[in-house]
Parts: C-alpha cells; sequence; structure tokens
C-alpha cells in the first residue's frame, strides 16, 4: 500500500462485556426493586403468605447491615468485630425517642445516623489517628460493644435494663400498616447501602481503601491518603448501620442491652460478607440472602441448634471450597450458576416441592453454591465432555 493510499475505515467494534454489563447490572437492580416495591401492594392479588413482608424487612435489614460493615472491612480489610455499636446507637435513639413521645420514623432515622456517625469518628480518630494496627482495631470494637453494652444496663438514664416501645412511632399514612412502613423503608434504607457501596467501589475512595487492604504503608507512599479514606469509609459505613438500627427498634419493641450490644450482629454481618465475598459490593447481598434464609427456615421448623451448625458448615465450605466468596466464584461461571438457580428456582415454584418461596429460594441458592464450589478442573472436564457430545 502507497502513501498516498488510504486505509479502509474500520468496521464499529461491539460494545464490550464490561461497558454491557456496566448498563444491563443497574438495569437489573432497578426493575429487581419495582418488583419488590410493588409486593405488598400485590400480596392478596397474587395469594402470597402475609409472613413475606416479614421476611422481607428483615432481609432488608441483613443486607443493609451487612452491605454497611463491608463499606468499611471488607474494602479496607480493617476488621470489624464490634458493628454492634453502630446499629444499637441508632436502636437506642429510637428507643429513647419514644419512651416520651411518639416520633416521627424519618426523625429517629436521621437521628440514629447521626449518633452512629458521631461514635464512628471519635472511634477513627482514636484508632487510626495513633496508627494502631488492623488487630488492635478489630479487638478494640468488639471490647468496646461489650463495654457499651454494660454501660447502657447500668445507666438508666439511656435505657438501664430494657427499654419497651410504649410509644408507637409516627410515619405518612401512604406507607400502609406497621409491617408495610417498616418493608417499605427497609427496602429503601438497603437500596441506599448497596448504592452507596457500589458507589464507593468504583470511585478514587474505594481504590485508596483497596489499596489499604492491600499495603497500608505502601498505600502511604504512593499519596493516598489514608486516615481521611478510613474516616469517611468508617463514618459512612456507620451512619448506614446506625439508621437501620433505629427503624428496626420498632420491630424490636422491647430494647435490651445484651441483645443489642452483643455479639449476634456483629458476627451475623462479618459472616454475611464473608460467604458472599467482600471484594464486591454485591458479596454482603447474596451472604445476606443466602444465611438469613437458612436461618429463618430452620429456626422456623423448631430447628435453632441445628441452623447454627448448618451455618457453620456453611462458613467453613465457602472458606475452603469458595475463596474470596461466592460472587467472586460466581464471576467465573455467572451462566452457570444464574441458570441453575434460576432452574430449581422455578421448578420448586412450580411443583410446590419447596415449600414456599422462602424455601425454594434457599434449595436454588444451595445448588447454585453447589455448581460453583466444583474444582476449576473438573468443571473443564465437564464442559468438554459435554462439548464433544454434542452433534456438530
Amino acid at each position: 500500500m502507497t502513501a498516498t493510499q488510504t486505509r479502509a475505515p474500520e468496521a464499529p467494534t461491539r460494545p464490550t462485556d464490561n461497558a454491557a454489563r456496566r448498563w444491563t447490572t443497574p438495569g437489573v437492580l432497578l426493575v429487581l426493586v419495582i418488583g419488590l416495591a410493588a409486593l405488598p401492594t400485590l400480596q392478596e392479588s397474587l395469594g402470597l403468605d402475609a409472613y413475606l413482608i416479614v421476611f422481607g424487612y428483615t432481609l432488608f435489614f441483613w443486607v443493609t447491615q451487612a452491605s454497611a460493615w463491608n463499606l468499611f472491612s471488607g474494602f479496607s480489610g480493617y476488621l470489624n468485630f464490634g458493628h454492634a455499636i453502630f446499629y444499637g446507637a441508632g436502636v437506642y435513639v429510637t428507643a429513647n425517642l419514644a419512651r416520651e413521645s411518639d416520633p416521627n420514623i424519618f426523625v429517629a432515622i436521621l437521628g440514629g445516623a447521626l449518633a452512629a456517625a458521631v461514635v464512628a469518628a471519635l472511634i477513627g480518630y482514636v484508632i487510626f489517628h495513633r496508627g494502631l494496627a488492623h488487630e488492635i482495631f478489630a479487638l478494640f470494637t468488639f471490647a468496646l460493644a461489650i463495654a457499651i453494652g454494660v454501660l447502657v444496663r447500668n445507666v438508666d438514664a439511656i435505657g438501664g435494663g430494657g427499654v419497651l416501645m410504649v410509644s408507637m412511632v409516627t410515619y405518612p399514612e401512604f406507607l400502609g400498616s406497621v409491617n408495610e412502613m417498616l418493608y417499605y423503608l427497609g427496602l429503601l434504607l438497603a437500596v441506599v447501602a448497596v448504592v452507596a457501596a457500589a458507589l464507593v467501589q468504583r470511585s478514587r475512595l474505594g481504590l485508596g481503601l483497596f489499596a489499604i487492604r492491600d499495603d497500608e504503608r505502601v498505600a502511604e507512599t504512593m499519596g493516598v491518603p489514608t486516615f481521611r479514606y478510613k474516616m469517611i469509609a468508617l463514618v459512612l459505613a456507620a451512619a448506614i448501620g446506625g439508621a437501620s438500627g433505629a427503624l428496626n427498634a420498632v420491630m424490636i419493641s422491647f430494647i435490651e442491652p445484651e441483645a443489642t450490644f452483643g455479639i449476634d450482629v456483629s458476627v451475623m454481618v462479618v459472616l454475611m460478607a464473608l460467604v458472599g465475598g467482600r471484594r464486591h459490593w454485591a458479596g454482603p447481598v447474596i451472604g445476606a440472602v443466602l444465611m438469613f434464609s437458612l436461618s429463618d427456615r430452620l429456626t422456623g421448623l423448631g430447628m435453632t441448634e441445628l441452623s447454627q451448625l448448618l451455618t457453620g458448615l456453611l462458613l467453613v465450605v465457602v472458606i475452603v471450597g469458595l475463596k474470596g466468596g461466592i460472587h467472586e466464584r460466581w464471576q467465573r461461571r455467572p451462566r452457570a450458576g444464574l441458570i441453575t438457580f434460576l432452574g430449581v428456582l422455578l421448578v420448586l415454584l412450580v411443583t410446590g416441592l419447596g415449600g414456599g418461596f422462602i424455601g425454594a429460594l434457599l434449595f436454588a441458592l444451595l445448588a447454585m453454591i453447589v455448581v460453583l464450589v466444583v474444582p476449576d478442573a473438573w468443571w473443564a472436564r465437564l464442559v468438554n465432555r459435554s462439548r464433544e457430545g454434542q452433534p456438530r
């Protein structure tokens, strides 16, 4: 080709998988949120069990708490074993407001978020300003949660032995009954938590947190403002956890310091993030859906102790067979995981063998995990054999 010849125009390139996924994922999530928001309205016409509203709210609560925990601890590597501190701050804001009057639920949620954010700022300044290690942060938050529980029990002005929600919160009438109000606002907070985690993950703040998780000293030498980034992420995570706690106080009705600041909430959010995957915003969502569905079904059958045993067993299986969590393996086999999940869910719903939607959801998730946990070498052999068996 001579210098005077022009090069033929190139054919337009097809959008990459990443670009397509960038538009597809928000669209799918938007449709899912709209469907969930319409569930209370369509409940009677579809003949759905009324318990689905309570189940849905509680699931949204765990998604919110696990996503909030992961926003800081999962992204930065600073494990927080005292997340109940922030959750409890929100709970006791609503509880103490309800002692004297009928508080507006939105005021309580904002108050819970603010109280938790202030507590997180104080904790972060004490730990991060001194440059203490990750292990110190984990032990400090764990011990502080226990200490705050003891303090609350012995100070009547805060709560004492317990707070009975004798008053009812006020809220707009269009939110329906109390359970429907909890459902709608729980869904809203879950969306806020997931969107916040997704935005942080893809922002400069997220990149800085990942650098801190990999090697904080190297991140500092590269110019990452580690102290500022850790403070922002911790305060944001605490505010979301506190807002969700303030709403959950309405569901609890009777608030006790041991149950609020105990290890149950803190341990559960850690397990959910570990099972789902700490390196992506979707990991805690997957972990929350799986673990809460498992716990709910077994507890409903009167198998509380078995629920704890299987939860621990599931954690071991995921840690050994799915290093990095379910989401990380899902990225390797998205089609196989999705087909398995939807196929099993549809079959169980049509045949009724799952014992209802919640049971079908649980079995579909467990079937998906079985597919994902197959070692890569074995999976490659299965795929090759299936391809060889297909007619050419």
